[in-house]
C-alpha cells in the first residue's frame, strides 16, 4: 500500500473532452480533404481541426480537460498555423473546410506553447517519478514512505520500503545516499536535502521495536528451486524476492556467516551485527535455506548446481583488494584494506605498530582508518591523490575521520614503500595538483615534479578498489568483461551459460550495497519470469527500468524546518576507549560496544516527523495519465517559480 501526502489534483488526464460531441462519427456528414503536417486526411463537416486530426491519429498538443480552465476549455496549447498564415489559431475552436493546410509544429508555435506550459508548471510541484526515487538504485517509493513517517505509520513505511529493498535497517545506516544529492528540497534550503536515508533507518528501527510484520507471506510453492551463490546484499535480496514468489531458494555462502561485505567490510560502529542478523533472519523466515562455509570451486562446482536447481544466481561480490602497483608493495606490513577489515570484523587482533597509512579516499579507506584508530594506533594517515571535494566517501564520514584523530593527507599519491629488513617502515609519496576532469567528472591529479616526501608507516593498507575473483572459483566457460567481472546481458541479467544469472558486484565490479540490492531485485524477477517460461524479450520487459527525463519545476514547502542533525556519540566517548575496550571478539559481538559502539544514534521521533514533513512530495498523483511532462520536454518548458493555484487565476 502506497500512501502519499497528496499534491494538488491537476486534472491533466488523457480523457476525451466533453466539449466535443463531434468525437462520434456522423456517417451522413460531408467530407473535406485537408492536409495536416503534409499528411492528406479526410475530415467531417462540423469537426474542429483538433478533433479531425485526432480521428486521423495525428496528435496536436492539447490539455483542455484541465478543470481549472473550464467552462471555456481554453488551454491555448493547441495552436496551429493555417494556409501559410503565421497568425496562429486554436485547433479546438477552428472548424475544418475544404483544402485546408494545417501546420501543427513550427518554431513560432513552440514559442507560443512554451510560456503556456510554464504557466501549468508554476502550479505544479511534482514529477511523474521524483528525482529521488529515480536516483535510488533500488527504486524505492521515497515520497511514499516519508509521507507515512510524517503520519507516524512506521510499520507501513517499512513495509513500503521492503517492496523494493529487504534490508532497510542496514541500508538506512550505510547507504551513500544518491537520492539526497538530487532532492529538490535543496532548492529551498541552501543545499540541505531531506535526510532520506536516516529516516529509512528510523522507520525500520521503530518497526523492529514494535515487533510488527513488515513483509508479506510467500505465495504458494511453485516447485522450482534456485541456488544463490553468495549471501551478500545482492544474494540476500534475490533470495528474498524469489521466496516471496513461492520458489525454494538455497543460499550458498563461502564465509562462516551471511552478509558478505556488509558483515566483513563495514565495521560494527557503522553497522552493528545485531541489526544485520535481524534482517537476515527475516529473509530466512520466508523458508530460504542458508548453507555457510560453502565455497564455489572448493566445496562444489557450478555444474553440480545446474544439475540440481532450475536456475542459479551468482552473487560472489568483489572481495579481492586491488594493489597500487608501486615498488615494494609486497613487503611485510602492506595489505589490502578489505583484508584488514575482514580480520578486524571477525575480532582478530594484531599489532599494527604506531603508524598506519591508508591509501584511498572511499568508504573502505574511511572504514580502515577509523578501525585502526579504534585498535589504538596513535598516528593514522589517510593518503588521497585528489582534494577533499573529490573524495568518494561521504562528507559526514570524512568529518568523522577527523573527529576521531585521523590525519587527511590530500593531493598525495603513493610512489614507493620504504623497506628495512624486509618490512615496511614508510610510504614515499608525491604531491599532486588537479588538472582537467577525467571520465568520472573529477579533476585528474597530476604529479608535482620533485615533491616526494616520506610518511612513517609500520602498516600500509591499500583501499584502491576491489576485483571480482572468477578464476579461483573454477567457473568454466563463463563470459567475463575486460575488468574481470562476470559479463551479463543487462536486459535480462543472464550470463552466457543456460539458466545462470549474475549480478551485484560480481557483474558491476566494486559498487555500493544499495546498487547490489537493486541488481538483486531485478535478478529475482528475471529468474521468476524465466522459471515461468518467459523468453528473453518478456524477461527484459519485466525488469525494465524507467528512465525519465527531468525539467525545472518550482518548490513550495509546508514545513520550514532546516535539515535535522543526526545525534552521535560525542568525540570524548569515542576516543577515550580507543585501544582499551577492544577485547578480542568485540567486533564480532552481538551488540557492538566499547570502541566499536555505534556512532550514529538515530533520530528522535520528534526529529523524524519534522524531517519527514520537509519532503516536498514531488510525485504526481496523475502520473501515467498526464501529458504535461511529455509536452514540457518536447517544447523546452521549465521553471522553478511556484505560485500554486494563482497561476490560473481568472481562467475559471
Amino acid at each position: 500500500m502506497t500512501t502519499h501526502v497528496l499534491v494538488q489534483d491537476l486534472g491533466l488526464t488523457k480523457t476525451r473532452s466533453t466539449h466535443y460531441p463531434q468525437w462520434l462519427r456522423n456517417d451522413g456528414a460531408a467530407l473535406y480533404n485537408i492536409t495536416v503536417d503534409g499528411i492528406a486526411i479526410q475530415a467531417q463537416d462540423g469537426d474542429s481541426i483538433l478533433v479531425a486530426a485526432s480521428k486521423a491519429g495525428i496528435t496536436i498538443p492539447a490539455m483542455c480537460a484541465n478543470p481549472r480552465i473550464k467552462p471555456t476549455g481554453d488551454c491555448g496549447l493547441c495552436v496551429v498555423e493555417l494556409n501559410g498564415n503565421p497568425q496562429a489559431v486554436k485547433a479546438c475552436e477552428t472548424k475544418v473546410c475544404e483544402g485546408m493546410l494545417v501546420v501543427t509544429n513550427s518554431p513560432a508555435l513552440t514559442a507560443l506553447r512554451k510560456p503556456i506550459l510554464n504557466t501549468y508548471l508554476t502550479s505544479h510541484n511534482a514529477f511523474c517519478l521524483p528525482p529521488c526515487s529515480y536516483s535510488c538504485p533500488a527504486g524505492i517509493d521515497i515520497p511514499g514512505y516519508l509521507g507515512l513517517i510524517a503520519q507516524k505509520k512506521y510499520v507501513e513505511a517499512t513495509a513500503l520500503i521492503k517492496e523494493k529493498l529487504p534490508l532497510p535497517q542496514v541500508i538506512g545506516r550505510v547507504c551513500p545516499r544518491p537520492c539526497e544529492s538530487v532532492c529538490r528540497r535543496s532548492q529551498v534550503d541552501e543545499e540541505q536535502p531531506v535526510a532520506i536515508c536516516s529516516l529509512k533507518r528510523f522507520a525500520a528501527d521503530r518497526a523492529r521495536e514494535l515487533g510488527a510484520a513488515t513483509q508479506p507471506k510467500p505465495k504458494a510453492p511453485t516447485g522450482k528451486k534456485v541456488a544463490v551463490v553468495g549471501a551478500g546484499p545482492a544474494g540476500l535480496t534475490t533470495a528474498y524476492y524469489l521466496a516471496l514468489e513461492g520458489h525454494k531458494v538455497t543460499l550458498l555462502e563461502a564465509q562462516e556467516a551471511a552478509g558478505g561485505m556488509l558483515r566483513y567490510g563495514i565495521p560494527p560502529y557503522r553497522l552493528p551485527n545485531q541489526v544485520l542478523d535481524d534482517e537476515i533472519n527475516d529473509i530466512l523466515a520466508l523458508g530460504v535455506e542458508l548453507k555457510t562455509n560453502q565455497r564455489l570451486g572448493r566445496d562444489y562446482l557450478l555444474e553440480s548446481l545446474t544439475d540440481s536447481y532450475d536456475a542459479v544466481f551468482i552473487a560472489i561480490g568483489a572481495c579481492t583488494g586491488k594493489m597500487a602497483r608501486i615498488k615494494n608493495e609486497n613487503a611485510v606490513g602492506v595489505m589490502p584494506a578489505v583484508d584488514f577489515l575482514a580480520k578486524a570484523n571477525r575480532g582478530e587482533r594484531f599489532d599494527l605498530g604506531q603508524n598506519v597509512v591508508v591509501i584511498g579516499g572511499g568508504f573502505t579507506a574511511a572504514d580502515a582508518v577509523r578501525t585502526a584508530r579504534r585498535m589504538g594506533v596513535p598516528n593514522v594517515t589517510l593518503s588521497y591523490r585528489r582534494s577533499r571535494k573529490e573524495m568518494p566517501a561521504s562528507p559526514h564520514e570524512i568529518h568523522d575521520c577527523e573527529v576521531e584523530g585521523v590525519i587527511l593527507d590530500l593531493l598525495s599519491a603513493p610512489v614507493e614503500v620504504k623497506v628495512e629488513n624486509g618490512r615496511a617502515v614508510g610510504l614515499i609519496c608525491q604531491r599532486m595538483r588537479l588538472g582537467e576532469p577525467d571520465a568520472s567528472g573529477r579533476r585528474s591529479p597530476e604529479p608535482v615534479v620533485g615533491s616526494e616526501y616520506l610518511i612513517p608507516a609500520d602498516t600500509i593498507l591499500q583501499a584502491i578498489s576491489q576485483d571480482v575473483d572468477v578464476k579461483s572459483l573454477q567457473i568454466n566457460n563463463i563470459g567475463t568483461t575486460r575488468w574481470g567481472s562476470i559479463e551479463v546481458d543487462e536486459a535480462t541479467m543472464k550470463t552466457n551459460l543456460p539458466g545462470i544469472f549474475a549480478g551485484g558486484d560480481a557483474s558491476l565490479g566494486a559498487a555500493t550495497a544499495v546498487e547490489a540490492i537493486g541488481q538483486g531485485r531485478r535478478a529475482a524477477f528475471a529468474i521468476d519470469a524465466f522459471l515461468r517460461g518467459a523468453d528473453d524479450r518478456a524477461i527484459a520487459k519485466v525488469i525494465e527500468i524507467e528512465r525519465p527525463k527531468f525539467f525545472d519545476i518550482g518548490a513550495w514547502p509546508k514545513q520550514h524546518a532546516k535539515l535535522a542533525v543526526m545525534p552521535v556519540l560525542p568525540k570524548e566517548k569515542r576516543v577515550s576507549v580507543f585501544g582499551k575496550d577492544v577485547a578480542p571478539g568485540d567486533t564480532g559481538a552481538v551488540s557492538a560496544c566499547g570502541a566499536y559502539a555505534e556512532v550514529e544514534l538515530g533520530f528522535t521521533e520528534e526529529q523524524a516527523i519534522t524531517e519527514a514533513e520537509r519532503c516536498l512530495q514531488c510525485v504526481c498523483q496523475a502520473a501515467g495519465t498526464c501529458n504535461l511532462q511529455k509536452y514540457s520536454l518536447e517544447f523546452g518548458a521549465g521553471t522553478k517559480e511556484y505560485v500554486g493555484p494563482l497561476a490560473f487565476a481568472g481562467k475559471a
